[in-house]
């Protein structure tokens, strides 16, 4: 190369240079690759645990499932403490919201047939806790007793359809036959009185079975 040619070309790589590079930036991604999946494995386990779908749900039905427990306190009508401070919220039963017509009568009606008493507690297999980390659960005071289907049958809880579980057919059920007769909440109850969820399951229920009528073009 000419002397007034040199400066204007960049140095050729050496092949020991190059494979110094590459095997830096393959570890780079490495270390990212690896960085990445153990962030979503972390995030994973937490919502997992959280939503009792991990370890705690068979902590959960080895600690409450048909294990026998007093009851010391509702705080609403699906909301219950047991002896131990184990907080409980009734599964498949939503009682009116605070403020809405029927929270006192519900939340009565549970602290009547509940406080003080011995219930027996049953979970569902895949998911025993709650946003909030209350166990979720149907409380029994007998065999064929279900306290959270008597809610909403006999009108002090709607039927939550934001919860899947193995009795929501029953709980639907129960909701209509207290609908119709009516019984408790249902007494005059309003549409703005009722959960946003509900109302929202509502319009969609209706919005189906319309066009489920309408004939076909």
């Amino acid at each position: 190369m000419s002397p007034g040619l040199r400066g204007k070309f960049p140095p050729i790589a050496r092949e020991e240079d190059i494979h110094y590079i590459e095997t830096r930036v393959a570890r780079w991604r490495r270390v990212r690759i690896i960085s990445v999946s153990l962030a979503v494995f972390v995030i994973g386990l937490i919502g997992l645990g959280r939503f009792g779908l991990l370890g705690a749900t068979q902590n959960d039905w080895q600690a409450y499932d048909r294990r026998s427990f007093t009851v010391e306190k509702a705080s609403a009508g699906d909301r219950i403490a047991l002896a131990g401070g184990t907080r409980v919220r009734m599964l498949g039963a939503a009682a009116p919201e605070v403020g809405k017509p029927g929270e006192d009568e519900s939340r009565a009606y549970t602290q009547n047939r509940l406080v003080g008493r011995t219930v027996t507690i049953r979970l569902e297999p895949t998911q025993t806790r709650d946003a909030d980390g209350l166990l979720l659960a149907y409380v029994f005071l007998t065999d064929g007793d279900n306290v959270n289907l008597d809610l909403v049958k006999d009108g002090h809880a709607y039927a939550d359809r934001r919860v899947k579980h193995t009795f929501a057919s029953a709980f639907e059920q129960a909701e209509n036959d207290a609908r119709r007769k009516p019984r408790g909440l249902w007494v005059d109850l309003r549409s703005e009185d009722q959960p946003a969820w509900r109302r929202q399951w509502l319009v969609a229920y209706l919005a189906k079975r319309q066009s489920s009528t309408q004939p076909s073009k």
